[in-house]
């Protein structure tokens, strides 16, 4: 009788896990979406509002010069040099062997070899992602790429340590002195790099500073209590899950200053930025696809919507979209740094909080 009401209560617990998870992955989606479309399409509005009337074209009388086109145009160079990815697989293969070596030797040095296999492990496969051709890559992102071989990796080497696991090598992988927590540390000075990035483009912004100005307030104000609004309609159980999505299209390392600022624990963090990876996939596999269905061409709109929709990986995907790209940069980096300067005023953190925790 026990057994099988033990039975029930597990299956139950099973069902209500899946239900948090299928409600979070509708405020993922719609939340892309409707950050994406609500950016995309204020731009346009604005733009069409403060741009002057269009002047009657005067007729040409002189010819204008034919372009003429390169029929061979210099091959795209591939990322990250043959030099780099040569030595992180090395460093990858060979720390491995000498890893399972001083863990069957029971050696005090195993712990630190087995970080650095980690580290150059992660390292060496995203930058293998990173090299795949454009097909492969629109559909699988170098990082699920990286993840994927990742696991493989770490199953394999398992198998040939001494008590050792796949679970085992994941706990270490993100315990505090893990590789994990390591290449979390370099999301710190990436902070810096954003500011950089602003005053790069300074002329850019002040060109199209209302566009922009509209793009902020959509899709920091939106985000966030839009978000919120839609964790508390969805009446997410987990109260640290409903904090987690709330910075779903800042970028990483702003995402964690943000859900640290609202009050989510350590697991809560690893899941916010893990919340922040599934929005930019989303952006980086289909944002540029979502825009055409609604035929929004003008760059401002694609580079602000999706910048302001998946932040950093949204951004690398429009690359090849050279007048879109420096929007979608700006649109990622002040998105980021006006969500956190909310958040941080007491007053609306709490607003934000009542919102979504009720």
């Amino acid at each position: 009788m026990n057994k099988a009401r033990a039975v029930d209560e597990s299956h139950e617990q099973r069902k209500g896990w899946l239900h948090e998870l299928l409600k979070a992955i509708a405020v993922i989606v719609g939340g892309f979406l409707s950050s994406l479309y609500s950016t995309a399409f204020s731009v346009l509005r604005v733009k069409k509002l403060t741009s002057p009337a269009p002047k009657e074209k005067e007729e040409e009388t002189n010819e204008q010069p034919m372009e003429i086109l390169d029929m061979n145009p210099p091959p795209v160079p591939k990322a990250f040099s043959d030099e780099t990815v040569f030595l992180l697989r090395s460093t990858a293969l060979l720390s491995a062997v000498v890893t399972i070596i001083t863990k069957r030797m029971g050696l005090d040095v195993a712990d630190d070899l087995a970080r650095v296999f980690l580290l150059s492990l992660t390292l060496s496969t995203f930058t293998f992602g990173a090299r795949l051709s454009k097909k492969f890559t629109k559909i699988i992102h170098p990082l699920l790429t990286c993840t994927g071989l990742n696991w493989a990796a770490m199953w394999l080497v398992s198998k040939f340590m001494v008590g050792s696991s796949f679970t085992s090598q994941l706990l270490e992988y993100k315990s505090p002195n893990g590789a994990g927590p390591i290449l979390l540390g370099f999301l710190g000075p990436s902070v810096v790099s954003l500011a950089c990035q602003m005053f790069d483009r300074r002329k850019l912004i002040k060109q199209n500073i209302v566009q922009i100005a509209a793009t902020i307030l959509v899709s920091s104000f939106g985000g966030i209590f839009g978000t919120a609004a839609a964790v508390r309609l969805l009446s997410i159980g987990s109260s640290s899950l409903r904090l987690s999505l709330l910075s779903r299209n800042i970028t990483s390392p702003l995402a964690m200053t943000i859900a640290s600022i609202l009050g989510v624990g350590t697991d809560g963090l690893s899941l916010a930025v893990s919340i922040v990876v599934i929005t930019g996939l989303l952006g980086a596999n289909f944002g540029a696809t979502l825009l055409d269905m609604f035929g929004i061409k003008d760059a401002a709109a694609r580079g602000l919507g999706i910048g302001a929709a998946a932040h950093g990986l949204g951004t690398a995907a429009l690359t090849e979209e050279k007048d879109a790209f420096p929007f979608a940069a700006i649109a990622m980096a002040l998105t980021a740094s006006a969500s956190t300067i909310l958040v941080s005023i007491p007053m609306i953190r709490q607003v934000v909080l009542k919102v979504a925790l009720g």
